[in-house]
């Protein structure tokens, strides 16, 4: 089973120099009663400009990645950090009972473009903790790159949640196969680029998200991609507890 839903069915919020894009996630889906998809609960494709600011604020239950492409955030929270990250280090936050947290672009700064994933995680109140990891390489050139995943998984960052969670950036003209899922649910969004999808070479561009279960799909870049994807494991336990994993 494959479902495609395009860039035009995200959801658009603006509040000056901070705009949000809502992935349409489980709402694609017909007769679906979930906002979101298994353990996503949300995703956002988001810019913010010099001078944007998110003032502190909480979150509980959810466990929050912070994905940028382009620009550096500063991020502070009640753990005690207060420290810059971009595509050089990247930041996961296991909420669990609480931790509160800003964010913002200092003015002058280039404009941060970033994925903001909310995943819901296995049980509530569990401990906070906030993680950061510096990868080796900005982008992982036609090779899917593991950054996060569930507690068995060998990835940098940890998930309190059976997600599994890879990007890839896919020059021109080469072909992946999309991650093995034995028997999951797969996600996919496309962050910037062209991809053909299938043995039907079906046109996929930036903006558009793709669902998919029991295959592994062919992907054909068009031109350079930057593309993420989850592995979900739809039958294992998750709350629906956060503020924005309802």
């Amino acid at each position: 089973m494959i479902h495609i839903a395009n860039s035009n069915e995200r959801h658009t919020v603006s509040r000056g120099p901070f705009t949000s894009r809502f992935l349409p996630l489980g709402r694609s889906i017909p007769d679906s009663n979930d906002h979101g998809i298994a353990q996503i609960g949300r995703l956002e494709h988001a810019t913010l400009e010099g001078g944007a600011l998110v003032p502190m604020h909480l979150h509980q239950n959810e466990e929050i990645l912070s994905y940028l492409r382009k620009g550096t955030m500063h991020h502070k929270d009640s753990d005690g950090n207060d420290i810059p990250i971009n595509n050089k280090h990247l930041m996961l936050m296991n909420a669990g009972s609480g931790i509160q947290h800003e964010e913002g672009v200092r003015k002058g700064d280039e404009t941060v473009e970033m994925l903001q994933i909310f995943i819901r995680p296995k049980a509530d109140n569990l401990k906070p903790k906030v993680q950061f990891y510096e990868p080796d390489v900005i982008n992982s050139i036609n090779k899917w790159r593991l950054l996060a995943g569930h507690e068995r998984s060998k990835a940098p960052m940890l998930f309190r949640s059976e997600v599994l969670f890879y990007d890839l950036h896919l020059e021109v003209g080469n072909i992946i196969k999309t991650p093995s899922l034995e028997g999951n649910t797969g996600f996919l969004y496309l962050f910037s680029g062209n991809v053909a999808v299938g043995s039907n070479c079906e046109s996929v561009e930036e903006g558009d998200q793709l669902i998919v279960k029991d295959e592994q799909l062919i992907l054909e870049a068009n031109e350079d991609s930057d593309l993420v994807f989850f592995v979900l494991d739809a039958q294992a336990p998750y709350s629906r507890n956060g503020l924005y994993t309802k």
